[in-house]
């Protein structure tokens, strides 16, 4: 693996957990202030992290050609595709995601009718995270197409998102009472549960068309390696779902089913994004760095934001 493919990873991977948070958010807030309450801190302070990846996907954009075929090989694609996929215009669409996705962080954070700002937001945070699925992911391999790949990524996001606000909020000096958390806790479950059927539901379709294209991709992720990640994956997502099925599960728990989500997304994303190359230390290093680089914004933003202890406690 590369330095500029493991950056990319680290950039994809961050991105998710931001915009996915941000998404958390304004659902949480057109759903009720009380059941968001708990998150709400965590959920906020990483949705502001969106910055950060404007900085790290900077040397992306000169490194195109390392990533992606159709920016450094003439591809026999349709004429609409192959200029849909022009370098000039890829950096254009990324850049109209994150600063969208920013702009509706700042405005939700700073706004006093939150309602009604998350319903605006989600209206163009959805189409931004799915054509950003495309773009960052999907395209690496021009020739494949699924019209569910956007959604069960954006899902996965959630997911992930979710899992990570609760085991911060559980990992607390002064955790937020797990009755307080039963909703997020069913939640989570519920999220698991979809992110399953989306995936293997675009798998099933995959296999019952045998179309060569779409074939092929999951054939490139069928090698021992790949494999093993995906077993990973699997397993630590059924144990996750195993773990939280029970109604009003302690707090160990929910930290254990979080972690185990978390777990499961990591290694899923790697299957996914296929980075190629054996284990270069250097490419580690650098997707370590920006990862520590994200969690020191985090917390910085997390210790600036309120608690919402007061919302949390009135939570039913």
């Amino acid at each position: 693996m590369s330095t500029v493919q493991a950056l990319y990873v680290a950039f994809v991977g961050l991105a998710g957990v931001a915009m996915g948070s941000l998404g958390l958010l304004m659902l949480g807030h057109l759903m009720s202030k009380h059941w968001l309450a708990p998150v709400r801190a965590e959920a906020e302070a990483a949705a502001l992290t969106m910055p950060v990846l404007l900085l790290v996907g900077i040397p992306l954009a000169f490194s195109l050609e390392q990533l992606f075929p159709w920016a450094g090989q003439d591809l026999d694609l349709p004429a609409a595709r192959a200029t849909f996929l022009s370098p000039g215009f890829f950096i254009l669409r990324s850049a109209f995601y994150l600063a969208v996705s920013t702009g509706i962080a700042l405005w939700l954070i700073h706004t006093r009718s939150v309602r009604r700002t998350s319903a605006i937001g989600l209206a163009l945070l959805a189409p931004v995270m799915t054509f950003a699925a495309y773009d960052w992911v999907l395209s690496r391999e021009p020739q494949w197409w699924s019209s569910l790949f956007g959604f069960a990524f954006a899902t996965s996001q959630l997911l992930a998102a979710l899992a990570g606000a609760i085991l911060i909020t559980l990992l607390k000096t002064e955790p937020a009472s797990p009755k307080r958390m039963v909703s997020l806790e069913r939640a989570l479950l519920t999220l698991a549960l979809l992110t399953v059927w989306t995936w293997f539901s675009q798998f099933l379709i995959v296999w019952l068309t045998n179309l060569p294209h779409e074939a092929a991709w999951y054939v490139r992720r069928a090698d021992q390696w790949s494999l093993g990640v995906l077993g990973f994956a699997v397993i630590t997502m059924f144990t996750a779902i195993v773990v939280l099925v029970p109604s009003g599960v302690s707090r160990i728990g929910m930290i254990l089913g979080s972690a185990l989500v978390l777990l499961h997304h990591g290694a899923h994303m790697i299957w996914i994004l296929r980075p190629e190359g054996g284990t270069s230390w250097p490419g580690l290093g650098l997707a370590f760095g920006a990862a520590g680089i994200w969690i020191a914004v985090f917390s910085a933003v997390m210790r600036s934001r309120p608690t919402y202890a007061e919302e949390a406690a009135e939570a039913p």
